[in-house]
């Protein structure tokens, strides 16, 4: 009799299809259950199947959504490929549901499994409600939350009141998460954390798509990413966690930024960062901006690497150079502004000291209110604030222009005020006095000295100007001076000659001393009687025509700079130094140098440059109107 019993359960655990029968008499009524035939069509549309169970017992007989049967005791059921596995279980099979209670664990054939506490099956819906501990785990991915809606026919998990994923590379938190474990795309909304314990980083947003298959976080708000070492904002971006790279855009107005681990900061319209090289590229507006060394750096595409600090700047490039508060009284910061085709900012070591230093290449122009100039090559050392000019640098100050064909190096006084000048190969300065007069220097060697003025008017208000107060010129000196009479008028000049020159200068730039030797010759010649060539040194040449009026008017390189800088210039021993070797020119080239540094009769210098003053020309000076 007990056999019987038992074959008799175990059919009505294997599936049961319950019929009731009611008798004519008033005995209670009973329900008689239909066993399913064990070899059914187990991957039926929506059809779960009690496959065993310890123990089963009718339960409350009421609506048919309401009416359930008890299961207890190694639960298993089965829906196509996933199998459900409890302690204990209603089961619903009118409307193909479950309500599964303790040591819950759900399995699909794609190596899917999920655990829970207890789990809600709605089969109609085809959704699996798990609470309580909850985790679902596929192959290395883990998705995990006190409660997981599990969407059957997508393979998909959301969670609503907090969760997690982990794969082999990250761990995100978000408040509300969704992943497909078919695509391995995820999807997380509020308080999104993306942590990565490889390279010690953390991303913080409210929105993040993320790819388990290739570990790729796209990113779709305000995003922070912060490392110990530096940080990046960004609006909108990918960023691959297995390479380290990524490429970050502007959006809504607001450009990428990376915080560099040497306190530098990059940006522009959009951004590629790699953290295992310590290197980004920006592109577009691009902005580089070193305060310790207070330099800024602009173009239209840039470079900077946070490991060995190089930054550089192209298309339309533009460095500023800016001075912060001088603690010294009535000293005004100001800023240098300098443009080349290519700006580079590096460490430089010299004699086993390090210094940063700015180039600008391929023909550079600058600009700060006391001090202008051009060049084919620009190098600025910012430590001992030495602006160094190349190949054909013309500087000017004031109503003062200085000029050589190779090299000029202006040193900068506590960064706001030009110190000296020394032009070591070949050197004119020339003064423009007003109407036709200039004065004139020339020599192999050049170093002249300059002070700092500064005019307080009744106004409150007050003007600084740079003046020469000492020269010192050695080999071929050559001078032109208009002395200023008493009237504030010019009626003579004095041309002089020598090998060695000292001059000192008062205020107003007028001569106080001159010491000439050792062998000197010279005239003075009245204006009365002056021809135009007595009134302009052979090396005469005035480019105020090129000169930088404004600080972005250094942003122009014209015509006639380029013709400039291109011709090659000579050093000393009259040999080219634009060349890998040196050699001695030929004299086919000595006659084109010649030719190039002749006035020539139309009143145009080195590269075709305009001699300009202030009055109409006259042969290759000016003259009053």
């Amino acid at each position: 009799m007990k056999a019987i019993l038992c074959v008799f359960m175990l059919m009505l655990a294997l599936g049961t299809q319950p019929m009731v029968a009611q008798t004519k008499s008033k005995t209670p009524t009973t329900t008689v259950y239909k066993p399913e035939i064990p070899k059914a069509n187990r991957y039926q549309r929506n059809k779960v199947f009690l496959e065993r169970a310890d123990s089963m017992i009718s339960g409350p007989n009421g609506a048919v959504e309401s009416s359930y049967i008890v299961l207890k005791g190694n639960i298993e059921f089965s829906r196509g490929d996933m199998h459900l596995y409890c302690d204990s279980a209603h089961f619903y099979d009118k409307n193909n549901s479950i309500d599964a209670y303790g040591n819950v664990r759900m399995e699909r054939a794609d190596r899917l499994s999920g655990r829970a506490d207890n789990l809600h099956y709605d089969g109609n819906r085809e959704i699996v409600n798990l609470k309580g501990n909850v985790s679902i785990v596929k192959d290395d991915k883990t998705l995990t939350s006190d409660a997981i809606d599990y969407y059957v026919l997508s393979n998909t998990g959301k969670y609503t009141t907090g969760g997690r994923l982990e794969d082999p590379k990250n761990v995100l938190t978000s408040t509300i998460g969704t992943y497909n474990f078919n695509t391995d795309q995820a999807v997380f909304t509020q308080n999104v954390q993306l942590v990565n314990s490889r390279d010690n980083y953390v991303m913080n947003t409210n929105r993040m798509n993320y790819s388990t298959r290739t570990n790729v976080a796209t990113l779709v708000e305000h995003t922070v990413i912060t490392s110990r070492d530096n940080k990046i904002v960004t609006n909108s971006g990918n960023y691959n966690t297995v390479s380290e790279e990524a490429t970050l855009y502007k959006k809504n107005g607001h450009q990428p930024k990376l915080f560099a681990k040497d306190d530098r900061t990059l940006e522009g319209d959009e951004i590629h960062y790699s953290r295992h090289k310590s290197e980004g590229y920006a592109q577009g507006h691009m902005r580089i901006n070193d305060p310790k060394h207070n330099v800024i750096l602009t173009g239209g595409y840039g470079y900077h690497n946070e490991q060995t600090h190089v930054s550089y700047a192209t298309k339309q490039a533009l460095a500023r150079v800016y001075s912060k508060e001088n603690k010294r009284k009535n000293v005004k910061p100001d800023t240098l502004f300098f443009h080349g085709d290519t700006l580079r900012t590096f460490y430089e070591s010299v004699k086993g000291d390090s210094m940063r230093v700015i180039t600008a290449t391929n023909g550079s122009r600058f600009y700060r209110k006391d001090i202008q100039g051009l060049c084919g090559y620009l190098k600025f050392s910012q430590r001992d604030s030495i602006l160094s000019l190349y190949n054909h640098p013309v500087v000017w100050s004031d109503a003062r222009q200085i000029s050589s064909d190779n090299e000029i190096d202006v040193h900068m006084k506590d960064s706001t005020t030009v110190d000296w000048a020394l032009m070591p190969n070949k050197g004119l300065i020339v003064e423009h006095l007003g109407e036709i007069y200039y004065n004139q220097l020339s020599g192999k060697r050049i170093k002249a000295f300059f002070e700092k003025f500064t005019d307080y008017r009744d106004d409150g208000t007050d003007s600084t100007y740079t003046q020469l107060r000492h020269a010192e010129v050695i080999g071929n000196v050559r001078a032109l001076f208009f002395p200023q009479e008493n009237d504030s008028t010019y009626n003579k000049c004095v041309r002089t000659e020598s090998g060695y020159m000292s001059v000192d200068m008062k205020e107003k730039q007028q001569i106080e001393k001159i010491k000439m030797w050792p062998e000197v010759s010279g005239k003075v010649i009245p204006l009365y009687l002056a021809k135009n060539s007595d009134l302009l040194l052979d090396e005469y040449q005035w480019f105020d025509n090129l000169r930088p009026k404004q600080p972005y008017d250094v942003m122009n390189i014209s015509e006639d700079m380029r013709a400039m800088i291109s011709q090659p210039y000579l050093i000393e021993d009259s040999v080219s130094i634009n060349e890998p070797v040196k050699k001695k020119r030929n004299n086919a080239a000595k006659a084109d140098a010649s030719a190039s540094t002749a006035a020539p009769a139309n009143g145009q210098g080195r590269g075709g440059a305009a001699r300009k003053g202030n009055g109409p020309t006259i042969g290759n000076r000016r003259t009053k109107k």
